[in-house]
């Protein structure tokens, strides 16, 4: 379980300094998305794991970047609250891959979850995106490209992250109906709506009498656990990462946060954005 860590400052100083120094660097998490394991190269560097601080008043909280996702839901549950993003491996992992699960890209759980980050950068000094300092210089929203980057653009060391109350009623319900998309196009606001090898699966969550009546309104469907995610469908999830810019855009990009190609080479390889 994760404890308040207040100051991790020497652990920071010392990913600062190995970053300066390494001529290749792979960041990873707990490498949940397996990029790292056949093509990674150069000084393999973490974040470290931690509370910063927590304000569940206001629904925000402060964390080392290494932090498991798993982690961090059992220490809001005293709050009654949760983060809205699949529990699978680390949170600067979640970010950096833009892991929004079955709530869809379209959902926007990331990045609009995301409200700060302090990230080394290639040549080993901290940058900061978001909250009072959303866009540097050059006007990129970092946010946003942090979001999906892959580690292409820094080590993302620490996150500040929107918090949600646990609603009081959540239930996943299926239906292999043909009936089963128009019936779930039909309710009001569901939480998921996605489709596994053709079955239909909605997840109803809010006020309890409010699901219950959701509920009754489809036919033919029934109650489940949430679905799981096979390898393949995860891995294609985490690929769309790419935010719709022109391949020249995103090239330019990388070569301002690291002209020297050191940061996760392999990745940058799949992906034809080495400059």
């Amino acid at each position: 379980m994760l404890k308040q860590t207040p100051n991790l400052g020497s652990s920071v100083d010392v990913l600062q300094q190995q970053m300066a120094g390494s001529d290749a660097v792979c960041i990873v998490g707990q490498n949940s998305s397996g990029v790292a394991d056949s093509y990674a190269d150069g000084n393999v560097l973490q974040a470290p794991a931690g509370i910063i601080s927590y304000e569940p008043d206001e629904l925000m909280i402060s964390l080392y970047a290494g932090s498991t996702i798993a982690d961090i839901n059992v220490a809001l549950q005293a709050a009654h609250q949760r983060i809205l993003i699949p529990e699978i491996g680390t949170i600067g992992g979640a970010i950096a891959t833009r892991r929004n699960g079955l709530r869809g890209i379209q959902h926007q759980t990331l990045p609009n979850n995301v409200l700060r980050c302090s990230v080394i950068a290639a040549d080993g000094s901290i940058f900061q995106s978001g909250g009072q300092v959303v866009k540097n210089v050059s006007g990129f929203d970092l946010v946003k490209l942090l979001v999906g980057s892959w580690g292409l653009l820094g080590l993302i060391v620490e996150v500040t992250m929107r918090t949600e109350p646990i609603p009081q009623a959540s239930q996943w319900l299926y239906s292999s109906e043909p009936s089963a998309v128009e019936q779930v196009n039909n309710l009001y606001r569901p939480a998921v709506v996605t489709h596994i090898s053709d079955v239909t699966y909605v997840l109803l969550e809010g006020n309890e009498l409010d699901v219950r009546e959701e509920t009754s309104r489809l036919n033919g469907f029934e109650t489940c656990d949430m679905p799981l995610m096979t390898f393949p469908t995860a891995m294609t999830q985490m690929a769309g990462v790419s935010q719709g810019l022109p391949l020249s855009i995103e090239k330019e990009i990388r070569k301002q946060f690291d002209p020297s190609n050191k940061l996760n080479r392999h990745i940058a390889t799949q992906r034809n954005l080495l400059t």
